[in-house]
This record gives structure tokens, sequence and C-alpha cells, in this order.
């Protein structure tokens, strides 16, 4: 897992970046992309920051306890053993872990927030992972240190993985009410069957 991130996710990154790259920022699934991203970029440019992102409820990868969360994707409530070999024995805790030098968090209402952002004003359809990571990565971004510079963060998987999801809860609810219950044995179509702007979702109980 790490050796397929360090032949081929970093150097691609390496690549795209033009060797530009100040940040790089991933959520902890396996632990793989960021041990072996991770140690790629550091080997090409010692001073670029590995950020690991976890959830805010499950923060085991510090020393904290785990808990329920909805960051589906991370935040597997282990210590992970391809972070552990990034530093063998050394205890979980804040502060840097062989090539990441920094642990950071998001919360499920964070992740699914800014999953929905970038859905709706950037065209991408992503996971609460990917949520929390590009929120983590924001947050970075208002640091004074880093202004102008390139911080990039992985997408690890589409948001159509995850239609069961509570971040789909308004579109599903938008989706009944516009579709008619099957089967629809209508042969003439108005222009518009619906209109999305005009909606309003019920209240919830």
């Amino acid at each position: 897992n790490p050796l397929a991130h360090m032949s081929h996710t970093g150097p691609e990154i390496w690549d795209q970046t033009g060797g530009a790259i100040d940040c790089f920022v991933a959520g902890a699934g396996t632990g793989g992309t960021l041990n072996g991203a991770g140690q790629f970029l550091k080997s090409m440019k010692p001073e670029c920051r590995v950020v690991c992102v976890e959830p805010t409820e499950a923060r085991v990868l510090v020393g904290e306890a785990g808990g329920m969360h909805g960051v589906v994707g991370i935040g597997a409530n282990l210590q992970l053993p391809l972070l552990e070999k990034l530093a063998p024995g050394q205890a979980w805790q804040e502060g840097p872990r062989g090539c990441i030098d920094e642990f950071l968090h998001a919360s499920t209402p964070e992740a699914v927030q800014w999953a929905n952002k970038v859905c709706a004003e950037e065209g991408l359809l992503v996971g609460p992972s990917s949520g929390a990571a590009i929120k983590v990565a924001v947050d970075i971004a208002h640091r004074p240190e880093m202004k102008g510079k390139t911080i990039v963060v992985l997408q690890a998987s589409s948001a159509i993985r995850y239609v069961s999801h509570p971040m789909w809860e308004a579109q599903k609810l938008e989706g009944k009410d516009a579709l008619p219950v099957p089967p629809d044995l209508d042969t003439e179509f108005p222009i518009c069957r619906w209109r999305s702007e005009d909606y309003v979702p019920p209240p919830k109980p």
C-alpha cells in the first residue's frame, strides 16, 4: 500500500505541481497514502508540510479516545499500523510522526458542509472524508505563513459511494417529491416537470 503511493501518487503530485507543492493534506484511512506519498514528497522537498486528517470525534492518532462519527472512510478508531511504521514505538500524541508534520481534524458536520460546498460551488462530487480534508486545508491556507503557498488536498473518493449517508438527505427529500410514483404511464410531458429553485423542504418532525 505505501509503496504504491510512494511510486505513483507522490510522483504524480510532484509532476503536476512542478515541484511547487508546499503542503500535502490527506485523510487517514489505512494510512498508506500519507505514509507513501508523504515520504516521497519529503524526499523531494523536506520543507513540504504533510498533514494527516482524522475526525474530531475520534482522534485516536493523537492519543485521544475513539468515538462514533460520520466521516466515512477515515477514523477507524484504531492506531493505524501503516502510521506506526513511520515511528515505531513512539507514543500516539500531538506533534510530528515520521514524515507527518501535523495531525488535524474536522467534525462530521464540518465534513458534510465542505463536501456539499465544493459540490455546489466547484462541481466536485466528493465524499465526507474529502470534505474533512478540504476543511482542514482551508484552515491551513488561512495561516499567515501559507500566503501564496501551494496546498494539495487528496480527494479519496466520489460522493456517489455515499448515497445512503445523511449528507444526501436534502437531495433525497427533493427527489422523492419531484419524481412520480412508478409506474408512470403518462405520455404527455410538460416542458418543465420540476423547478428545484421553487422547492421548499418539509419541516423536520
